[in-house]
């Protein structure tokens, strides 16, 4: 089955859900991990659909402020900005 560029497929187990995107997605967003983070997301990704749509979900949901970081204990410095 052949799918236009405005349609994003999603698998999740047996099932596979087509969704409409109202603009077909062009940029990309690229970070290195260890491999170790690599495969622990990718294993939890798996029970939400693609890693892509759950990277996706996280920065929607940074830029309308439906996400907190909280920084890690036992950093002192960092991109937290905290004392």
């Amino acid at each position: 089955m052949l799918h236009s560029v405005a349609e994003r497929v999603i698998h999740c187990g047996q099932q596979t859900e087509i969704y409409m995107a109202n603009k077909p997605l062009t940029k990309f967003l690229s970070i290195r991990l260890s491999p170790e983070l690599h495969k622990k997301f990718h294993k939890k990704a798996e029970k939400y659909g693609v890693p892509s749509d759950v990277l996706r979900e996280i920065v929607e949901a940074f830029i309308q402020d439906r996400l907190t970081i909280q920084p890690p204990v036992n950093v002192k410095e960092s991109l937290y900005h905290v004392s």
